[in-house]
């Protein structure tokens, strides 16, 4: 009996070692990939170290669906800032894990982009994730499809993002902080929480000619919060709430468009805001209404045919700081 129940219990132990492999693929075969590593070429698989530049090809990583993390950027050693061309490839995630997580790009920051067609991230629990001085200087010609939290998350320095699409992200499309950043040409399509969730100080959201744009989102198409960000030609559309939400200090909001969103256009409260040639049309509630100290009416700021559907007095079409719109 005793052997026979050592032998049950050996059987048993073996099978969980076995399945415990199987949960983590990526783990145990994880290497250092790249285009020089100690002087080779390594393709890229499924959670592989990404230490010197990379263009995919045929790398397996583009090629089955990640269990965990896609690719693991970690160049500290580099010369200079790694580049890492998807190339038009997808990568496909499980709902776990990171499609790109970019811990250090090496000095300067890693340049993350796809050359010759847009490159696919897909089903990973967020899509491309950034944190740090040293972590990305530019994202361009990326889209986040499908990821369960934020398509793309990113908190550093002088980085910039540029024509990068994110759709059905279960939280924010595009989820911003630090310092001195750019977001041109983007668009966040069905964004669970909010289209562009804007932290730090000092961004530019949005250029004359290369507008971002916020479709259908789940709360703000966009939420802005901090200092001296600079808000030119966004367009918020759809958002089951307000289509631009403003709570910060120092902020420059030109040239945006609301439009159809259930709630407010533009709304909020901070100080020392400047307004100038907002649109706000067809909005459940109110138009254009930001309040607080030092509130700037630029001219050109205007808002028609919203409902206020929400409050029992006749909607606001267009007021900044307690007074209405000058034309």
């Amino acid at each position: 009996m005793r052997v026979w129940t050592r032998a049950i219990t050996r059987r048993a132990w073996l099978c969980v070692q076995v399945a415990f492999l199987l949960l983590l693929p990526e783990a145990t075969h994880a290497k250092l990939c790249g285009s020089d590593v100690q002087g080779h070429a390594v393709p890229c698989a499924c959670g592989d170290t990404v230490v010197s530049d990379v263009s995919l090809a045929d790398d397996p990583v583009g090629r089955t669906v990640c269990g965990g993390d896609g690719l693991i950027v970690r160049a500290a050693r580099a010369a200079h800032g790694v580049t890492i061309d998807l190339h038009g490839r997808s990568l496909r995630g499980s709902g776990r894990g990171v499609g790109v997580w970019i811990v250090n790009g090496g000095p300067g920051g890693a340049r993350l982009l796809s050359r010759g067609q847009v490159a696919r991230i897909a089903g990973f629990r967020d899509g491309v994730v950034a944190r740090g001085r040293q972590s990305v200087a530019r994202i361009e010609g990326v889209a986040a499809i499908g990821n369960a939290r934020d398509g793309v998350r990113v908190q550093a320095v002088g980085y910039t993002i540029h024509a990068v699409e994110t759709q059905d992200s279960g939280r924010d499309g595009f989820s911003l902080g630090g310092t001195g950043f750019q977001v041109t040409d983007g668009r966040a399509v069905r964004s669970g929480r909010f289209g562009y969730f804007v932290m730090g100080s000092g961004g530019s959201i949005g250029a004359s000619g290369a507008e971002n744009s916020a479709l259908g989102s789940g709360h703000a198409g966009f939420s802005i919060t901090g200092v001296g960000h600079h808000v030119i030609e966004c367009h918020a559309t759809g958002a089951a709430h307000e289509g631009v939400h403003l709570n910060g200090m120092h902020l420059v909001v030109s040239g945006c468009v609301a439009q159809a969103n259930a709630g407010d256009g533009i709304s909020g409260i901070g100080g020392d805001i400047f307004l100038s040639g907002n649109q706000a049309t067809g909005n459940g509630n109110n138009g254009i209404s930001v309040h607080g100290v030092h509130v700037v009416d630029g001219g050109g700021n205007r808002g028609t045919g919203n409902r206020g559907g929400h409050q029992q007095r006749a909607p606001i079409q267009c007021q900044i700081g307690g007074l209405s719109c000058v034309p």
